[in-house]
């Protein structure tokens, strides 16, 4: 009799268990529901061991811009640089940039069910004390501006570059990541996926 009580028991706390996993999944898509969001994930991490002078930790991000609405949204770029949309709310890491000897803006157009994804490597010091392990990312939508019948006015080149820069600088009008979180090992040696058709 004990032992049809303890798997009862059993059965209840898992059935539960598992309902209460349940819904916190319905509740995080719930959060992102029509709107516009963004997500990071660290994808790894590495030191430099062909050269042991070198005194930071480089950390991979994938960052993702998603459309989970029902209209287009429209924000400008750099074709080489475009990091510039990409800030984070610490100063303890910096991003590694590429070489980019000249740069275009463009205005980018995601549709509904849409993402805009990019890699981002950031790095740190790896020797600093207090360092803040929860970063969060943000990414700047520099929306054209309409005109009287609801067309987009004409940017110039310098002008995208500008008020990106600008808007960069101040961290306005930012969509914000939830926080990530930055270790020396996350890392995965490999990944297996289903392929789907």
């Amino acid at each position: 009799m004990k032992s049809l009580a303890r798997i009862i028991f059993l059965l209840v706390f898992f059935s539960c268990t598992n309902q209460s996993e349940i819904s916190n999944v319905s509740s995080k898509i719930n959060k992102n529901e029509n709107k516009l969001f963004l997500t990071a994930k660290l994808k790894a991490s590495y030191i430099n061991y062909s050269n042991p002078r070198d005194r930071n930790y480089y950390y991979l991000v994938e960052i993702k811009l998603i459309n989970n609405t029902s209209k287009e949204n429209e924000f400008y770029t750099l074709i080489c640089g475009s990091l510039v949309n990409i800030i984070t709310d610490s100063k303890q890491v910096s991003f590694l940039y590429h070489n980019c000897p000249s740069d275009l803006g463009v205005l980018i157009k995601l549709k509904p069910k849409q993402e805009y994804s990019i890699e981002v490597i950031l790095l740190r010091n790896k020797y600093m004390a207090n360092f803040i392990h929860n970063i969060r990312f943000g990414f700047i939508l520099s929306e054209p501006k309409s005109g009287p019948f609801g067309t987009n006015i004409p940017y110039t080149n310098q002008e995208i570059i500008s008020e990106l820069k600008l808007m960069r600088e101040k961290q306005e009008n930012a969509i914000w990541s939830d926080p990530v979180v930055f270790t020396i090992t996350n890392f995965k040696p490999y990944e297996i996926k289903n392929i789907s058709h």
